[in-house]
């Protein structure tokens, strides 16, 4: 497999290369982001961490979803 760098720009969301720089269509490309920290949103939850937070009381209710509209069986 041989490898190929270009410079890019990213604007609004989209890399953008060099005009002189056309790619064929589905190339897989690899997007090096060099001293960048990742965004807050991707953090990964504790599921044990949410649990451990929770009331030792709570109960869970249940929810209705209203009467049959259609050929549904409950």
């Amino acid at each position: 497999m041989s490898v190929t760098t270009y410079q890019a720009t990213v604007e609004n969301g989209q890399v953008r290369l060099a005009s002189n720089i056309h790619l064929p269509e589905n190339t897989k490309v690899y997007v090096v982001v060099p001293d960048v920290e990742p965004n807050a949103s991707d953090k990964k939850f504790d599921l044990a961490e949410m649990i451990s937070r929770m009331p030792s009381d709570y109960q869970a209710d249940e929810d209705g979803f209203g009467a049959p509209v259609g050929k549904e069986e409950w």
